[in-house]
């Protein structure tokens, strides 16, 4: 079984743009990852939902990443399988996501499952979604000083 791993390296990097324009609340460059259709299904240990369609997933994203609530994604050791214009990959999440509103720093791990497909000349998110392998919330309190955030307010 031959490797497309040209396809694999391109949807590496399709990930890690989507990672940092979350991050950064780069609504423009995370547009550009996902399908018009792209769909997300999201669950941890106080939420579990679904998002149909670009439009669904805009709202979510500016919602969720705020200068109030920030955080930072990373994906590892990506499984991609490649058939022809479309693919699958499993990434192994890592992430710790500050809310300054409620005074918590998130830390955890979960499982994206991702579908991909080659339109217009690129590869891109037809579907994400994760579920949490484990989470764990630290109150943050006074001692606690924030001294950069990533979105501005």
């Amino acid at each position: 079984m031959a490797l497309d791993l040209e396809a694999i390296e391109l949807i590496k990097q399709l990930k890690a743009r989507y990672f940092r324009f979350i991050d950064t609340r780069n609504l423009e460059g995370l547009r550009t990852v996902f399908t018009e259709d792209a769909t997300a299904k999201f669950k941890g240990a106080d939420y579990d939902f679904d998002l149909a369609g670009w439009p669904a997933l805009e709202a979510f994203y500016t919602k969720s990443f705020t200068p109030q609530a920030f955080g930072m994604h990373n994906g590892h050791h990506p499984e991609i399988t490649v058939d022809g214009d479309r693919a699958t990959g499993i990434w192994y999440l890592q992430d710790i996501f500050v809310n300054l509103a409620q005074d918590i720093t998130i830390m955890g791990s979960a499982l994206y499952h991702d579908e991909y497909r080659f339109e217009d000349g690129a590869w891109r998110i037809a579907s994400t979604g994760y579920e949490r392998l484990w989470e764990e919330h630290h109150a943050r309190g006074e001692a606690v000083t924030l001294r950069v955030k990533p979105i501005a307010d």
